[in-house]
């Protein structure tokens, strides 16, 4: 789920009340939270922001994928 917080020391102590509400069964297992720049508006719902985060991702993939160049049958990789 993404929470929007405006401004990074408001970010920052949002994370930290988060990771300490956290179970260390969640820590261990390898769930984090973490900060991150976007454009989406401080406020939105968490659905919403979740929702329109991984859109985001997913363009940014795709992007990604049709901007990489082929890689060429030819080329191969010689190991001795």
């Amino acid at each position: 789920m993404v929470a929007v917080i405006r401004g990074k020391e408001s970010a920052e102590a949002t994370v930290k009340s988060f990771e300490e509400g956290q179970t260390s069964e969640d820590r261990w297992t390898g769930w984090r939270y973490f900060l991150e720049k976007t454009e989406i508006k401080p406020g939105t719902d968490p659905q919403q922001a979740t929702n329109l985060r991984q859109n985001e991702l997913e363009n940014r993939e795709s992007e990604a994928l049709e901007n990489a160049s082929p890689v060429s049958s030819d080329v191969r990789s010689h190991h001795n």
